[in-house]
C-alpha cells in the first residue's frame, strides 16, 4: 500500500508498506478503506500522545505549586531547580 499526499517539497517520495492480513481484515470489518482505516489509527494515537503529555505537563505544574506554597525543598535544593534540572536530560 502506498499513500500519497500533496506537498511543498520540491521532491516526493513513494513508501511501501506490509499490512498484516488481520489489519486490513479489520478495516473491512469496519467498513473502512484500509488507507482510511491506518489514517485513522494514526490520528487517534497521535490525540492519546499528546493527551499523556497534557497530563504531565498537568502533573509537574501541580507539583511546582505545591512547592512553592508549601516551600518544599530537599536538603536545601529547590525542587522546582530539581524538576528544571530533570529537563536537560
Amino acid at each position: 500500500m502506498a499513500f500519497f499526499s500533496q506537498s511543498c517539497y520540491a521532491f516526493s517520495m513513494q513508501v511501501t508498506l506490509n499490512i498484516p492480513d488481520d489489519l486490513a481484515a479489520q478495516a473491512e470489518a469496519r467498513g473502512f478503506v484500509l488507507e482510511t482505516y491506518v489514517r485513522e489509527l494514526m490520528k487517534e494515537n497521535l490525540s492519546g500522545e499528546r493527551a499523556q503529555n497534557g497530563q504531565r505537563q498537568q502533573a509537574v505544574a501541580a507539583m511546582l505549586d505545591f512547592a512553592v506554597r508549601h516551600g518544599a525543598t530537599l536538603g536545601g535544593l529547590g525542587l522546582k531547580s530539581m524538576v528544571h534540572e530533570g529537563h536537560r536530560y
